[in-house]
């Protein structure tokens, strides 16, 4: 483990001299290996979603406020903020291409259509337009080719279900020659697809107002050859395959469970103030919020970050349930959830959606032998072509995450004090994006833990090359003083303003942003 200079003193000196606000807990910096060196820090006035322009060695960053910032990178250890511009709502995301950068809008109410701003950064800022494109975009983002505008339309309802919009990937391309106002917009939708088939293999209904309108698009990934998308249907726990130029999904993957009762893949379930990662009659719904894809010999692979997402933020209907409302309802089998079972994962969130007395989980007499949680605490690699699972961490992140800061197991970032495990009944360290990078023939997957913080390191070079590929956890890096990662963007050396690959984390909570150098 490797101690930034504050927390190595305090060992030295034996006395409690550096301790984390809110808590007696060492702050500094804690680092499983050598893969990321923190570079540079700045305040910013919110900072979630960046973009890079190698052109102009600038970044392009938003965090859900109706502003965007753009950073200077001239000199990547001196990064300054050099313009603030004033935008049309409140932005969601932002993606370059060229000269050219877009951002997503929100309206308000935020179920409402919103919109896309495109524009040109040369020697000044041109607005080439602002279009309404879909009810609540979220992500966007540039194909490689700079063809198309992809944009995650989430479609999310209004608190009472009266207004649950269908949500849908928005594909926005312009003529190749002529100007951005002649732009076409086309919404790809979920309505050609056989429901009752996806919800067989075990796509999730969310809502009050139908399954069509439940799928709620969340995070884009984009193939290199610019045909073939991939989105996260959070809420859903699904992957639906966007043919770009078709414009239609063509199909929809559900992405299963982690199996928290089989060894290597437990979790910490309960709030005690003490590390207990066991095995549980638990089944973790992967949920994945941030993807990522990347292809090895033409075949395609998807890796998601599996943060988890109940429905437990409107008035008018929720997922979320206990153990003990589950076991009251007779709904799981006495013989595998004790009385003592059940008092002692009292307070961790399950979902009430999933059955054992219909398709496709029957069980003896209707009663389930597990729990669904949300969120599985891991990161998982997909074929992107089939939808198979092919690699999943398991409780990897957790396990490494006690021996390199237990001060920190589960801390709760957002509110910003140190209270080991105050998150274990809930999603744990929280996988939230992730990215892929390619440094030195090495390919790592940079996966931000959003209430936990700080960014984890997988080398998954193998991936592809051999028929059993066992990505290795290589690093982590967590500075208490940047909490709530929400973007991570990597920068190939090739593109790089120092020639050295770089990793771009936006913080939400502290609304820092930090870079890091990738070796």
């Amino acid at each position: 483990m490797r101690l930034g200079l504050c927390a190595v003193m305090g060992v030295l000196l034996g006395a409690g001299l550096c301790l984390a606000k809110g808590g007696d807990a060492p702050a500094g910096q804690f680092q499983l290996g050598a893969t990321l060196q923190p570079l540079a820090t700045i305040p910013m006035k919110s900072a979630e979603i960046s973009a890079y322009m190698p052109e102009k060695k600038k970044l392009f960053v938003v965090g859900g406020d109706n502003l965007l910032e753009i950073v200077d990178l001239s000199d990547v250890a001196k990064p300054r903020v050099v313009r603030t511009v004033s935008l049309g709502g409140d932005a969601s995301s932002v993606t370059v291409n060229g000269n050219l950068f877009a951002v997503s809008l929100l309206n308000a109410p935020e179920w409402k259509k919103g919109h896309v701003q495109v524009m040109r950064y040369t020697d000044s800022l041109e607005v080439l337009g602002f279009f309404e494109v879909c009810h609540q975009p979220d992500m966007l983002t540039f194909t490689p080719d700079g063809s198309a505008l992809l944009v995650a339309c989430e479609g999310s309802p209004d608190m009472n279900f009266h207004e649950d919009p269908e949500g849908g990937v928005a594909i926005v391309t312009a003529p190749k020659s002529g100007p951005w106002s002649r732009l076409e917009i086309a919404v790809a939708g979920f309505d050609g697809l056989d429901t009752a088939s996806l919800m067989a293999q075990g796509v999730r209904r969310t809502g009050a107002q139908g399954f069509v309108k439940s799928l709620e698009p969340e995070y884009i990934t984009v193939s290199p050859n610019s045909k073939t998308a991939w989105v996260s249907l959070q809420e859903n726990n699904a992957i639906a395959v966007v043919d770009i130029a078709a414009k239609k999904i063509t199909n929809v993957y559900p992405l299963g469970f982690v199996d928290h009762s089989v060894p290597g893949f437990g979790l910490d379930a309960k709030k005690n103030s003490k590390v207990e990662i066991a095995n549980y009659p638990l089944r973790g719904l992967r949920q994945p919020d941030g993807i990522s894809s990347f292809v090895v010999n033409g075949r395609p692979f998807v890796v998601t970050a599996n943060e988890g997402a109940p429905v437990n933020d409107y008035k008018a209907w929720t997922d979320v349930t206990s153990l003990v409302m589950l076991s009251q309802q007779g709904r799981l089998d006495p013989k595998v959830f004790t009385p003592e079972l059940v008092r002692d994962l009292g307070g961790i969130s399950v979902s009430n959606l999933e059955r054992c007395d219909a398709v496709p989980d029957m069980a003896p007499g209707g009663r389930c032998p597990y729990a669904y949680t949300f969120g599985s605490r891991s990161v998982s690699i997909f074929d992107g072509a089939t939808g198979a699972l092919v690699w999943d961490s398991g409780d990897m992140l957790e396990r490494m995450i006690a021996k390199v800061a237990p001060d920190y197991f589960n801390w709760n970032a957002k509110k910003n004090k140190v209270k080991m495990d105050s998150r274990s009944e809930d999603k744990g360290c929280e996988p939230e994006n992730v990215t892929v990078g390619e440094v030195a023939g090495k390919r790592y997957a940079f996966v931000g833990l959003e209430r936990t913080s700080g960014i984890a390191v997988f080398d998954i070079t193998d991936f592809g090359k051999t028929s059993n590929p066992s990505p290795r956890l290589v690093d982590y890096y967590l500075d208490p003083s940047d909490r709530g990662p929400e973007g991570v963007l990597f920068i190939p050396a090739e593109k790089s303003p120092n020639g050295t690959a770089l990793l771009v984390v936006g913080y939400e909570y502290s609304k820092t942003l930090t870079i890091y150098t990738v070796k």
